[in-house]
């Protein structure tokens, strides 16, 4: 009886743990909420549930709730393998939507800036931390420095790998600097500098692979239709617009040409003709003084937009005439946002504490 007792008691601590799923953590003190991590949804942010678990060979519970997300970035050629830039917890990755994740060892304990896959061999994978970019040619079983900026200060804060042209890669600095090789990494050459200014992300053109643009902090976004052989401030249609320089995340719209949504300290401003042009896209009275902290386009329909807030996930099903408001999922903010482009019923929300 003793010993049925004591296999009793010792089940239910077993299912406890597992459905807390905290046991051990991927993000550092399981002692602390456990809100982080990622969310998903598969009825277009109806309903979200908490992806987190960890397999590890001796059976325990492990689990990336606490893990704070910087980037999230799709394999372009396997949307269910997505890749994690997280805050101090290396490189986390899912080869199955999110059901659960890895970590590459090369990468504990460190601060990710940013993750580029080649869209034309998925196990070419490239990998930002501090001043150094990182490269594998096996999926992640190896990693290779291939570039280290001479400054040990300097960040590398994106890297971008061209979908037509593998072989050419773009990264961009702290020191206002643009990058970009011409041999998959090896040789790099600097194709745009703006003075005391710090570049922060860069995104490609889906219909032609040499329309890059890149956005800095505080000095608004730069162009180049020629491959980075020539670069324009879209800072000209951007004047009527007040704290538009002042950059907070850059979406292209997949669905549609020339088409991309800037947010800033201003506010949500779209344009349709590659930056020459803009309009405002008026938001929920309540989040006009408010940060946005992430924000998306439905991959195939240009007129689903997404938006977070400190506490608020704000959609548009119209191009932003209407909106539709929850409340997050997480205490956390929400970092970023991407949407499947085969089923964009499928959204996946990256969480971060606020004050990282």
């Amino acid at each position: 009886m003793k010993t049925n007792r004591i296999l009793i008691f010792s089940c239910l601590i077993v299912i406890a743990l597992l459905v807390s799923g905290c046991t051990i953590s991927i993000g550092g003190n399981s002692k602390k909420v456990v809100d982080g991590g990622v969310y998903k949804s598969i009825d277009g942010s109806a309903t979200w549930n908490q992806v987190a678990v960890v397999p590890t060979a001796n059976g325990k519970v492990a689990s990336i709730s606490n893990v704070d997300i910087r980037r999230m970035i799709f394999d372009p050629s396997d949307y269910n393998t997505i890749y994690l830039s997280t805050e101090t917890d290396g490189v986390v990755y899912t080869n199955n939507g999110g059901d659960n994740w890895n970590q590459f060892k090369q990468f504990v304990g460190q601060k990710i800036r940013s993750i580029g896959v080649d869209a034309k061999d998925k196990c070419n994978l490239y990998v930002l931390s501090a001043n150094k970019l990182y490269k594998s040619t096996d999926c992640g079983r190896f990693w290779t420095d291939v570039y280290v900026h001479q400054n040990a200060d300097v960040i590398l804060t994106d890297v971008l790998v061209d979908y037509f042209n593998s072989s050419i890669i773009y990264m961009t600095t702290s020191v206002g600097e643009v990058l970009k090789s011409t041999d998959s990494g090896m040789a790099w050459a600097t194709v745009n500098r703006v003075d005391r200014g710090v570049f922060l992300d860069l995104a490609i053109d889906p219909k032609n692979s040499r329309i890059v643009y890149a956005a800095t902090e505080k000095h608004g976004v730069y162009k180049t239709i020629d491959g980075g052989a020539t670069w324009e401030s879209l800072g000209i249609g951007l004047k009527a617009y007040a704290g538009s320089q002042e950059y907070r995340s850059l979406i292209i719209d997949q669905s549609a040409k020339n088409s991309l949504i800037l947010i800033s300290k201003f506010g949500m401003l779209r344009t349709q003709d590659g930056g020459t042009t803009w309009e405002v896209i008026e938001l929920l009275p309540a989040s006009k003084k408010t940060t946005i902290y992430s924000a998306a386009i439905n991959p195939r329909d240009s007129q689903e937009i997404y938006y977070a807030t400190r506490t608020t996930l704000v959609k548009s099903t119209d191009g932003g005439k209407t909106w539709s408001s929850q409340d997050l999922p997480t205490t956390r903010s929400a970092n970023k946002i991407i949407i499947n482009p085969t089923n964009p019923d499928i959204v996946y929300l990256g969480a971060m504490n606020a004050s990282n």
